[in-house]
């Protein structure tokens, strides 16, 4: 499925408008009551966090050069007698300490606090949009059950 990126140029605004607002509750509120179901279904998604963390991605290179390199070691031992391996061993050898320090040299994007206070904000927007959408999904529900229990009235029984 697609997204045209006129659709996608105003997610992004709504998305930053709702981060600048985070500061003030009740502008936050007054904002996400503003907006329709789907878009706030939308805004929940997204701020759900499906995104990559720092941490684990840099853990996962770490342990993937370390076994990596590990094992170039052991066939290193191993193969040590043959030129051609001790030479492609060697490279290899140094091409993974170079991931290695590399993955653990990398700044991350933005420090821990600045994602741990982003991810306060998250969750505050998250929660107000739960408690809209409680709201609304209770009312479509009283809503639908009024209609059914009308046109159940409605109906004529006979016996």
């Amino acid at each position: 499925m697609k997204t045209s990126k006129l659709e996608l140029t105003k997610f992004a605004q709504l998305i930053t408008s709702l981060e600048a607002d985070t500061s003030d509750t009740e502008t936050l509120l007054c904002n996400l009551n503003q907006l329709s179901t789907e878009e706030l279904e939308s805004v929940q998604s997204y701020f759900s966090g499906s995104g990559i963390r720092t941490f684990s991605k840099n853990f996962l290179q770490i342990a993937m050069a370390s076994f990596v390199s590990g094992m170039s070691v052991f066939f290193f031992i191993k193969f040590q007698a043959e030129f051609l391996v001790f030479l492609l061993g060697m490279a290899y050898l140094l091409a993974c300490i170079l991931i290695f320090f590399r993955s653990t040299l990398k700044a991350p994007t933005k420090s821990f606090l600045e994602i741990a206070m982003n991810r306060a904000k998250y969750d505050r927007i998250l929660s107000l949009i739960g408690i809209i959408l409680d709201e609304r999904y209770r009312k479509d529900f009283q809503s639908a059950l009024k209609k059914t229990s009308t046109y159940e009235d409605d109906t004529p029984t006979e016996n």
